[in-house]
C-alpha cells in the first residue's frame, strides 16, 4: 500500500509539473504572437516607397 501511495504521489507531482510548464509555455507563446503582430503592423505602415 505504501508503494502505491508513493507512485500516486509521483504521478500527481509529474502532472502538476507538466501543467506549470504548459502554463509558462502559453504565456511565452502569447508574447511571441504579440511581437509578431507588432512587427507586421510596423511593416504595413512603413511599406516600400515606390519609385515610379
Amino acid at each position: 500500500m505504501r508503494s502505491f501511495l508513493f507512485i500516486l504521489a509521483f504521478i500527481l507531482l509529474a502532472v502538476w509539473g507538466i501543467g506549470i510548464f504548459w502554463y509558462a509555455l502559453k504565456g511565452l507563446f502569447n508574447i511571441l504572437i504579440f511581437f509578431a503582430a507588432v512587427a507586421f503592423i510596423m511593416a504595413l505602415f512603413s511599406g516600400r516607397k515606390r519609385t515610379d
